[in-house]
């Protein structure tokens, strides 16, 4: 049988899908190029843009910048310690919440700070510190913890102490280190190009494969 126009239309859209997502992959292998001549503050910004710019383009219509990043990172990054909660950046973000003027958490961090600083110096999975916090708090303000969790990752660490500076200042100094903080009994890994610059490798890789087995764009086409 001979070839319709809309599979003529959906053949030339999948090759340019493919095209693009090459494109990215050589885009990627030239900051390793700009780190490795000198350019590492230009490395730095550009891979943080990117990991930025996929992770609104993976879930739109979801606008939100910081969790967007977050989330693509515990998705995508390949690497598990993201989805671990540091404890003080836990606190440190319902602090932000409450100079919002948000009272209930007000209440809720005068309940939980304490049980929060015991555990300071390690980072914890996300189901020990609602083992931590569940009797220390009710119901309704556990679901509310449980929503805002993500504040306290480490990969929102990275959203605030790599992306950000990246972005809006003259960057970070390369390697940001975790002085007397565990992961799994081992020292927190620092934060740096080289991490950001894998983990961007498996999110662009993850994006392609979606977007090649959906036959859309990030998998929706933003419809």
């Amino acid at each position: 049988m001979p070839i319709t126009s809309d599979e003529k239309n959906q053949q030339a859209k999948i090759n340019f899908i493919r095209a693009f997502l090459n494109g990215l992959d050589t885009k990627i292998v030239f900051l390793d190029e700009l780190y490795n001549t000198g350019h590492r503050d230009e490395a730095r910004v550009l891979c943080s843009c990117y990991i930025d710019w996929l992770a609104s383009a993976l879930y739109w219509p979801e606008e939100r910048n910081n969790f967007n990043f977050v989330r693509i990172l515990k998705e995508h990054a390949g690497e598990e310690i993201f989805i671990y909660i540091h404890p003080k950046m836990l606190t440190d973000a319902f602090l932000k919440l409450i100079k919002r003027k948000n009272k209930k958490w007000t209440t809720i961090h005068k309940k939980i700070s304490p049980a929060l600083q015991q555990v300071q110096g390690k980072l914890c999975a996300e189901q020990e510190i609602i083992d931590l916090l569940s009797s220390l708090v009710t119901n309704s303000e556990m679901e509310n913890i449980k929503k805002e969790m993500w504040r306290g990752t480490f990969a929102a660490i990275v959203y605030e102490r790599f992306r950000n500076p990246s972005v809006h200042a003259f960057g970070p100094s390369d390697g940001i280190t975790f002085d007397n903080t565990t992961f799994k009994g081992q020292p927190v890994p620092p934060i740096g190009f080289s991490m950001l610059h894998n983990c961007l490798k498996r999110i662009t890789a993850a994006v392609k494969e979606k977007s090649l087995k959906t036959e859309k764009w990030f998998g929706h086409d933003y419809e």
